[in-house]
């Protein structure tokens, strides 16, 4: 039951950050794959922590691309992504083998996923075109 898959209106139009994001769901499409196939608890729990460590990587990426392109919104677009590692966090430390059958593990990575690519990175993306064309 695969119920994620790469949109478009995930794409923000920066091939490096769109390719990172296209990494991100394929971590979960592999974390969906493991609950699925009913893979043992610590190989989803492995998954979920590269998961959190290549969010790590992704944001502090994107924040250096903020900073090339002197991004007004740096401080508050770091801060949103403090708040989503420590969300990823606090839910995955939650887990036990009994409560990944009675919670949406995948749906709430979807979601965090989803809440993290629709808003801030898409002001993002916007300024880094605009910052291109006038330059």
């Amino acid at each position: 039951m695969v119920r994620a898959v790469w949109k478009a209106s995930y794409e923000i139009g920066h091939p490096r950050i769109d390719g990172e994001h296209r990494i991100f769901l394929d971590l979960i499409l592999q974390i969906e794959r493991d609950l699925t196939e009913g893979r043992p608890f610590e190989r989803v729990q492995r998954h979920l922590i590269e998961l959190y460590k290549y969010a790590d990587f992704h944001f502090f990426s994107e924040e250096s691309l903020m900073v090339e392109v002197d991004y007004p919104d740096l401080i508050p677009h770091r801060r949103t992504h403090q708040l989503l590692l420590e969300d990823l966090a606090s839910y995955t430390r939650s887990l036990s083998v009994a409560s990944l059958r009675d919670r949406d593990l995948v749906g709430f990575l979807i979601e965090w996923f989803a809440f993290h690519t629709a808003g801030d990175d898409l002001r993002l993306a916007s300024y880094v075109r605009q910052e291109r064309t006038s330059s």
